[in-house]
């Protein structure tokens, strides 16, 4: 689908490791101060808070599905 051309080939098609070397280096002072427990626990009650963020898309489900299928070479009628 050309819509997702731009997203699937250029980010989603290489391996990445992402740190904080970078902002450590330029702002050596910086401490996380949020814990992760802590921090996805706020990320889970924001969703609970804005339960329109939780839907499911069943048309994108379903275009998924096809992609990952074509993709492995099933075939869909």
């Amino acid at each position: 689908d050309a819509e997702y051309e731009g997203i699937l080939l250029g980010d989603k098609s290489w391996c990445t490791v992402f740190d904080n070397s970078k902002i450590k280096r330029f702002v050596p002072g910086f401490v996380a101060t949020v814990p992760f427990a802590q921090g996805i626990k706020r990320t889970i009650n924001w969703f609970e808070a804005h339960r329109q963020s939780c839907g499911i898309d069943e048309e994108f489900n379903k275009f998924m599905d096809t992609l990952i299928d074509t993709y492995e070479g099933k075939t869909h009628k």
